[in-house]
């Protein structure tokens, strides 16, 4: 399969044409002036042509090594959140967003996204070559684990804010993040870093490392050591997230009700009078599940990277660069919800709950309970990454060219070391059947032993407790190896002046297998075996090789034209071509014009074509006056939770994407500098899932509505079978209570955003008191629109809705809607006097609606916008020691109130952590 636009094809023409003419185009060389300093043969993100001038030609942020000690950056994660470009969405997630549930992102890992259009969509390179993805996706979608990379390793970050698909791969959509790490070094570096919040809890941060190298004449290297360790933040050790705004119905002490739905629900009377509670079912005794969840896990890393360049002679060069990294993280989940008959005459009923069953007409003969285990779900995942590159550089005939081969491999283990429960045991032991050697085939009194639900089921024996739990190990790799040959040279001249070329070639093979435990994956009935836990099985493979070409064509002494073009071949998506157009034109020595014009082809993930099962869960909006609430809320006024089961999909197409962008640099003599970028992204075909969709197609099709629990006299009997699509309700019946609902990823629609990066700064060399810089990055969102499935009969009451087509497809506008701020800020000033330097800077983060879908939310409401003040200061003490001293969040400053999340903060956006102050000493030898 061949995507072309007219574009495409008149710009492989030219290439083509150009190519067949520059043989006959020769001109004698022009000397270079004597006053101009001839450009290293380097390469910047952003283009493969090498030893010409390419700065300002394209919107490239960058973080050098400076800007990162001084904002006191842990991990890479942790610099990104100083670009506005990759704020905003959901798209970006970190360590605040991981957790146990398969809903949540790996424990312990973070991934970057530009412009909120998703990790799959951002192409994270290290030294400008690809890497291994995670073995675990987050939800649906491959990533690569910023966390991999040692921290002291870095020597700068390059961030391509326009898409890059014709420069670095189809699927590099909205951009390339490009971490460069240190190769020139000499002598021995040790650095100590060591931080904690001030609020009181343990939140400590500690980071050792050592840094070595050497050059000699012909060999030089370098080797880098890198420990990190944080302690864990939970959200009940900070008062705004200490209690969720919508606790648990499934509490610690069950609800009961019978197999023939009583009227109510009830709850037995050792429930604390504050957590006593009467909703929609009837009595429930309400969880924090605030108390339990850990806001950033727990986490350890040790890294290690070395490189060694060896000039065998001539200019012919041998490099070579390994990576590995060693990490653990250990994170918690609210406890697990479930639900099972029990037997009436269980030995720990307390006497006040039995009298209570018996007189309200309880069938006592088919009771059913609905509570949460005791304990948090808590995981632990150990990742070990390694990377080995080994390539070769020389010239040939004034044309520089380097080859390289790439192993990579990321492999993980998942255990369950608290809160996870076997279904069946469970099952068993609330019957008195569960056997001492774990069958569930015992008589109670002749062996059997009894599981105690009640009195907050504190009452169990530790033998019990054994048999019941399950670890549910799982097992992750992802391996990718790469082959790369690129060649730059000049061939022949326009008006006077040299054109530079660059072409290249790649193969790389790509294998990713996820194997849980079967005891977290649906059996043949579609059950999980163990509570509130699962994983998906993913097993997927794929081989891509792609040609690429780029030229840059001085039109005039001030207008030049950047001309690329590369050819991408899947083996299982067919190949694609992708064009780009980039125009730098100076117009005055001060006042630079730029703009470019590019397509990106993106085949679904590896996770999306190879999935098995996804479980999770999910909630219907209920609230007054939605579309659903006569329908399937019942007259309910408030969300309906229920589970999901998500399949995967081979016969996804995939997504296509066109990006534009527009812009200008203003350079007042030599000290400013203010650059002004309009930016366009255009995507369809975007693979997700749509599950309101699923419900508004079941209004009209009652083939897709199941009964969960059938019992006799049921007129819907059908129970939902694994693989089938359709919604299981409590009783069969459009308006009962949502059980479960099976989708599949499907190719949902378009993503459009466009909006203007603004960024200034400004240098006083010559004060009396220093040296001076200030800076602004600045993002403004002017439109985000995804498609949503809509309701063309009627009107939907969330904000920016747009009108609903035949099709029942709309654009939402999502800017300023939840997690979407439209404006992202960072500001600041540095200065440096002698051996001292200092930095002060602010983060702002513009406010948006709060998700207005839930009933318990004032129409209308904001999310308020938040500024952190955050303060860095240095003392070389002398050539071999400097100190320094971090303080981010410098006015203790808590982020606001989201009632939208679980956790009543975005950690998308926002984070709880406070006020953290970092000590920083480093000696060299």
């Amino acid at each position: 399969m061949i995507r072309t636009t007219p574009l495409a094809i008149a710009i492989a023409t030219t290439l083509s044409l150009l190519l067949s003419t520059q043989a006959v185009a020769q001109d004698a060389p022009t000397p270079a002036p004597a006053d101009q300093d001839e450009l290293d043969a380097i390469v910047v993100t952003g283009s493969n042509l090498s030893g010409i001038d390419l700065q300002d030609a394209q919107p490239v942020v960058v973080l050098e090594a400076e800007d990162l000690k001084q904002i006191g950056a842990n991990n890479v994660g942790d610099a990104l959140k100083q670009i506005s470009e990759t704020g905003g969405g959901t798209g970006n997630f970190n360590t605040g967003t991981s957790g146990a549930l398969q809903a949540d992102s790996p424990a312990g890992s973070a991934a970057a996204s530009l412009r909120g259009l998703g990790t799959a969509s951002t192409l994270t390179l290290v030294n400008g070559r690809r890497v291994a993805v995670s073995s675990f996706a987050n939800g649906s979608e491959n990533f690569v684990d910023i966390n991999a990379i040692p921290m002291a390793a870095v020597d700068r970050i390059e961030v391509l804010t326009t898409g890059a698909s014709a420069i670095y791969g189809a699927d590099a959509v909205a951009g390339v993040v490009n971490v460069i790490l240190r190769k020139d070094f000499d002598g021995l570096r040790l650095g100590l870093n060591w931080g904690d919040s001030t609020r009181g809890t343990d939140e400590a941060r500690t980071n050792a490392n050592l840094v070595y190298g050497f050059q000699g004449d012909r060999v030089d290297g370098l080797v880098v050591v890198d420990a990190y360790q944080r302690n864990a933040l939970y959200d009940r050790d900070r008062r705004i997230s200490s209690v969720e705004p919508r606790p648990s119905q499934q509490g610690i002490f069950p609800s009961f009700n019978d197999l023939d739905f009583a009227q109510d629900d009830i709850v037995e009377a050792g429930c604390p009078a504050d957590q006593f509670q009467v909703g929609r079912l009837g009595e429930y005794c309400e969880v924090n599940r605030n108390a339990f969840t850990a806001t950033d896990p727990e986490t350890r890393q040790l890294g290690a990277y070395g490189t060694l360049n060896v000039k065998l002679g001539g200019a012919l060069e041998y490099f070579t660069e390994l990576a590995l990294q060693h990490n653990t993280s250990r994170a918690d989940a609210a406890p697990a919800p479930w639900d099972a008959e029990i037997a009436f005459d269980h030995p720990g009923m307390p006497a006040e709950l039995r009298q209570r069953l018996v007189s309200l007409g309880f069938d006592t003969s088919a009771l059913i309970a609905f509570g949460r285990f005791p304990d948090a779900r808590t995981i632990e995942v150990t990742t070990r990454n390694w990377r080995w590159l080994n390539g070769l550089r020389g010239d040939l005939g004034g044309w520089d060219w380097e080859t390289a081969l790439t192993v990579s491999r990321s492999a993980s283990e998942q255990t369950a070391v608290a809160g996870i429960y076997n279904v069946a045991r469970i099952e068993a032991g609330l019957f008195g059947e569960l056997c001492a050697d774990g069958r569930t085939n015992c008589a109670p009194g002749a062996g059997g032993l009894w599981y105690d639900p009640f009195n907050g089921q504190a009452g169990n024996s530790q033998q019990v407790l054994d048999l019941v739990r399950e670890t549910v190990p799982r097992d992750g790799s992802s391996r990718l190896y790469a082959w790369d040959a690129r060649i730059n040279g000049d061939w022949g001249r326009i008006g006077g002046r040299e054109v530079p070329w660059a072409f290249g070639a790649e193969v790389r093979r790509e294998e990713i297998a996820d194997e849980p435990s079967p005891l977290a994956t649906a059996d043949a009935d579609g059950d999980v075996p163990v509570y509130g836990f699962g994983s998906t099985a993913v097993e997927a493979r794929r081989t891509q090789w792609a040609l690429f070409g780029e030229t840059n064509l001085p039109v005039t002494p001030t207008l030049d034209v950047r001309l690329a073009g590369r050819y991408d071949h899947y083996d299982d998506f067919g190949g694609d071509f992708n064009p780009s157009v980039g125009v730098r034109w100076r117009p005055s020595e001060h006042v630079l014009l730029r703009g470019g014009w590019n397509t990106s082809f993106r085949a679904p993930s590896l996770a999306q074509v190879g999935a098995g099962t996804t479980l999770s869960s999910g909630a219907l909006p209920c609230s007054t006056g939605s579309e659903f609430f006569g329908s399937f809320c019942g007259g309910f006024s408030g969300d309906d939770g229920y589970l999901s089961e998500i399949y995967g999909n081979p016969d996804l197409d995939p997504e296509t994407s066109t990006a534009w962008y527009i812009g200008t640099v203003f350079e007042f003599g030599d000290r400013a500098t203010l650059t002004l970028d309009y930016w366009n992204f255009d995507q369809e075909d975007l693979v997700d899932i749509d599950d309101l969709e699923l419900f508004r197609r079941a209004l009209t099709d009652p083939s897709l509505i199941y009964n969960s629990r059938p019992r006799a006299g049921d007129a819907n009997q059908r129970t939902l079978a694994p693989g089938v699509i359709g919604i299981a309700t409590r009783g069969g019946e459009i308006g009962d209570p949502i059980d479960d609902v099976q989708l599949q990823l499907i190719n949902i629609g378009r993503q459009k955003t466009d909006g203007i990066d603004l960024g200034f700064d400004y240098r006083f060399d010559d004060t009396p008191i220093g040296r001076f810089k200030t800076y602004v990055d600045a993002t403004w969102t002017h439109s985000f629109e995804r498609s949503e499935s809509c309701d063309p009969s009627g009107s939907d009451p969330r904000r920016g809705a747009g009108d609903c087509s035949a099709d029942g497809q709309r654009l939402l506008e999502k800017a300023g809607e939840f997690r979407y701020p439209e404006w992202l800020v960072n500001t600041g000033v540095s200065w440096s006097r002698g051996d001292w330097s200092a930095r002060l800077w602010a983060n702002y983060i513009d406010g948006y609606y709060d998700d207005d879908q839930r009933a318990d939310v004032p129409a209308g409401r904001r999310v308020a916008s938040w500024t952190t003040l955050n303060f860095n200061v240095d003392w070389d003490i002398d050539d071999r020691q400097s100190i320094g001293l971090n303080i981010r969040n410098l006015g203790d400053r808590d982020p606001p109130v989201s009632l939208g999340s679980a956790s009543n903060v975005d950690l998308y956006n926002h984070n709880t952590l406070g006020r953290f102050v970092t000590f920083r000493y480093v000696y060299r030898y």
